[in-house]
């Protein structure tokens, strides 16, 4: 069959799912579960005929820069031991659009093979298993780091009138977890997750240990039922087949007593922590290195666990120092220095209030001093 044709097949293939995901939805709007499911599932499958279109037309692109890491993603124990650290990004054009990742890479002179996306559980479509997003990544040669944060009270008392009410739940709520009541949820997202085969690495619950931060910290939680919550997500989704899915344990390692909330050896994967410079922004805050941060003990004793060491979120302010200098110091033979870490994921994300009531710049795509100083640092590993 020539080209030509093959594109008019190819069209008239996306003509056709997008139609019967149309009708679909016109046959039953209000459904829920298996059916919103179905449809994903169904516009999965058409955008990725579509990215084989676009590759077969323009060239294979930016995967071809990825081709070392084919073979690294396919083999689950390659994957703890890789070839060479595994760079990433989050970007807050994410997961609408990876514009923000790719302007990162192109800053930087590198492809990732790692990108990060957040999802909170909830009942509402972006609280779903990202499966669209996960695999159009995955068709570019990346692999997804997706950050899963259980906010319990997010769910509808309507939807699901065993859970207690909003104001109650964070209260042990990983004890509740533990227990099965928020089965449900998780199940779907499993199945959704094992139904993808592409390896997805899932950050659960990170900074557990943090009492000021998420709900399911330990003001409200123990590090024992965390455990048996982690424990108990990791077996729901062995049952239904996700042994696809790679489980990145990730305490907040600037508090104490962090080490005794891991969840053992047969349910992690990857130990990580993220690395985040704010400088003098706040009472709480100074210039700190990244050394100061993550070296010395820390990084000893996340790195006792055995397992690869993920960098989650790494970056540093403008304010209070040189940042050009702080990069090119934290990357400078990085692999030598700490020869557990596998992974580290740069934080892309140019308004950020999640900390502060001020909103913080961590993105550095545009910035003139640091984006070189990176250039120059990673290809010497």
């Amino acid at each position: 069959m020539r080209t030509s044709s093959r594109i008019i097949v190819a069209i008239g293939a996306l003509a056709g799912g997008v139609a019967g995901v149309i009708a679909l939805t016109a046959f039953n709007t209000a459904s829920a579960g298996p059916f919103e499911s179905a449809l994903e599932g169904m516009a999965t499958a058409i955008r990725s005929v579509e990215h084989r279109l676009r590759e077969r037309i323009t060239g294979p692109g930016r995967r071809r820069h990825l081709e070392w890491f084919e073979e690294v993603r396919a083999d689950r124990s390659r994957l703890a031991d890789p070839p060479r650290v595994l760079l990433g990004a989050y970007a807050d054009s994410l997961p609408e659009s990876p514009d923000g990742v790719l302007r990162l890479e192109q800053a930087l002179g590198t492809t990732f093979p790692l990108v990060q996306l957040y999802v909170a559980w909830g009942d509402k479509p972006e609280h779903a298993f990202p499966r669209r997003t996960v695999t159009t990544l995955s068709n570019m040669g990346s692999a997804a780091v997706i950050t899963w944060e259980p906010w319990l009270s997010v769910f509808d008392n309507a939807r699901h009138p065993h859970l207690p009410l909003r104001q109650m739940r964070d209260r042990h709520g990983l004890a509740s977890v533990a227990r099965g009541d928020y089965d449900f949820y998780i199940d779907r997202w499993a199945a959704d997750a094992a139904a993808v085969r592409h390896p997805v690495f899932v950050r659960f619950a990170h900074e557990m240990n943090d009492p000021y931060r998420y709900p399911w910290g330990p003001q409200h939680n123990s590090k024992e039922e965390f455990i048996a919550a982690w424990r108990h997500v990791v077996q729901r989704f062995r049952a239904v087949g996700a042994h696809n899915v790679i489980w990145v344990w990730s305490p907040h390692v600037a508090y104490e007593y962090w080490d005794l909330y891991y969840p053992g050896d047969d349910y992690v994967d990857w130990a990580a922590t993220g690395v985040l410079n704010y400088g003098p922004i706040a009472q709480w805050s100074r210039w700190w290195t990244f050394d100061d941060i993550f070296g010395g003990d820390k990084y000893a004793r996340l790195a006792a666990f055995g397992k690869p060491v993920m960098i989650a979120e790494f970056g540093s302010l403008a304010v209070g120092g040189d940042r050009a200098v702080w990069y090119r110091e934290a990357l400078e033979r990085l692999p030598e220095r700490y020869p557990a870490v596998k992974a580290l994921l740069f934080f892309e994300v140019g308004s950020d209030q999640t900390v502060t009531l001020q909103t913080i710049d961590w993105a550095i795509a545009e910035d003139p001093d640091v984006a070189p100083a990176v250039r120059g640092a990673i290809p010497r590993w």
